[in-house]
């Protein structure tokens, strides 16, 4: 449906979901329908993405493609032609998805709950996961022990942090003091 519409040129509607702690499928904005643009399908990190124009934000977006549900052509005239042609894709993708290679380890999360979906769209539905107290959770992952890793921990802020295996968890502290000391010195010269 979604090659139909940007053959058409119209655009698509769809309803959005993300992931609750308990592995159900909930429907963003209360159900309510996307409509957008559609210019490309893309494979990243084993899923793929489409690139679309929300004419109402207009901005372009970008959404998994196996979290749309009930999807439809419609017969709307497709927007965001000269957006879209401006777009770097290599660079797109390369701020929006990633995680590289190091070594395999398995670590002990514990998380917000909001994170959730977060967790489960980068581990996987059959990711380990249980209640922790109320609002957090626990997760057990396979992860490449990198820096890119350790920056995307960064990127969830306090809602996330390792609690095992400790010598990971202090190769991330040290990770974080030396990004620290590194702006302590800045400001010192």
């Amino acid at each position: 449906e979604i090659y139909a519409a940007m053959a058409a040129d119209c655009t698509i509607r769809f309803q959005y979901f993300e992931w609750s702690v308990r592995k159900e499928m909930v429907p963003r904005k209360d159900g309510a329908y996307y409509e957008v643009s559609p210019w490309l399908l893309t494979w990243e990190d084993e899923n793929y993405y489409l690139i679309a124009y929300d004419s109402t934000a207009e901005i372009l977006k970008y959404y998994r493609v196996d979290k749309m549900l009930h999807l439809s052509v419609c017969e709307t005239p497709r927007e965001g032609k000269a957006m879209f042609d401006t777009l770097d894709i290599a660079d797109f993708a390369k701020k929006t998805f990633g995680m590289f290679a190091g070594d395999e380890t398995t670590v002990v999360l514990q998380c917000d709950a909001s994170l959730t979906g977060v967790m489960i769209d980068r581990f996987g539905l059959d990711v380990p996961m249980r209640p922790e107290g109320e609002g957090r959770i626990r997760v057990r992952a396979n992860v490449a022990v990198s820096r890119q890793f350790f920056g995307w921990l960064t990127g969830l802020g306090s809602g996330v942090q390792i609690v095992s295996p400790p010598e990971i968890r202090m190769q991330y502290e040290q990770y974080l003091k030396d990004i620290l000391e590194q702006y302590s010195r800045s400001e010192e010269g």
